[in-house]
């Protein structure tokens, strides 16, 4: 191979992998900062629940229903509802599914950050499929470490505890909280991505490629397709070849920059 064309592929080969670095280094900046955000939301909570306030009331979970379904009612603006699971809590209440589905047709948006492991159980995508087709805006975070939702600008109902779902929950409607809540929560729906549709096109293997960039494990996805762990390797292989890339690591930073 004549010496220029050895150079220029050195070149381009060192392009990319300060490409790969930089952006890497993008992604774990923004970890850190999610984190930090986590760290000063569950500070700021404990010490309102700490001052025992009129703007913090403990909720028993057997009336946490009765007041969600009070402030889907009263309150109005965006729902943002960070899960942490779709098999407990208030929102599985039948009067709060009825009032929920009543705010977003009279038109107030609402956007739910799910965990990625919704994705490999058939409650979990039931539950994705009933929301979206009543008008909720949905993305996956790898996972999620607690659950809470805020009601416009008015409160928030969370987890007493931030990752224990047997700690009941907490009324919050102290401004900067529900702030906070509210900032940790879009910074959330920055990093996640759209639940998978089955309609992007473009890669040959759309559901596959959706999957991938979740970061789910080759056996969560042949479990969330429905085929052998065998065939989603082959087709991870095949979607490799096809992107002239040798690891999972080089196909994952291609499908990304392709998606923007």
């Amino acid at each position: 191979m004549p010496p220029r064309t050895v150079e220029t592929d050195d070149g381009a080969f060192l392009a990319l992998e300060e490409h790969l670095r930089n952006e890497q280094a993008r992604l774990e900046e923004r970890r850190r900062e999610l984190e930090r955000t986590r760290e000063l939301v569950a500070r700021v909570t404990s010490r309102s629940l700490g001052a025992r306030d009129a703007t913090a009331d403990v909720v028993p979970q057997v009336v946490a229903p009765s007041v969600v379904n009070q402030l889907l009612t009263e309150s109005t603006g965006m729902v943002r509802n960070y899960v942490l699971t779709v098999d407990a809590g208030p929102a599985l209440d039948e009067a709060t599914v009825s009032a929920n589905r009543a705010r977003i047709e009279r038109g107030d948006e609402q956007r739910a950050v799910y965990p990625a492991d919704v994705l490999t159980t058939t409650r979990g995508l039931q539950w994705l499929s009933i929301w979206s087709e009543v008008g909720e805006d949905q993305r996956i975070l790898p996972s999620t470490s607690t659950e809470f939702a805020v009601f416009g600008d008015t409160a928030v109902v969370a987890l007493a505890g931030w990752d224990d779902l047997e700690s009941g929950y907490v009324v919050l409607r102290d401004p900067l909280v529900v702030h906070l809540y509210t900032a940790y929560f879009d910074l959330a729906w920055k990093h996640g991505v759209p639940a998978p549709t089955g309609e992007r096109g473009g890669s040959g293997d759309p559901r596959l490629v959706e999957l991938l960039e979740l970061g789910l494990k080759d056996e969560a996805i042949a479990r969330h397709l429905g085929v052998s762990l065998r065939t989603v390797r082959r087709r991870v292989a095949r979607l490799m070849a096809v992107n002239g890339v040798d690891t999972r690591f080089q196909l994952g930073w291609v499908l990304a920059s392709r998606g923007g």
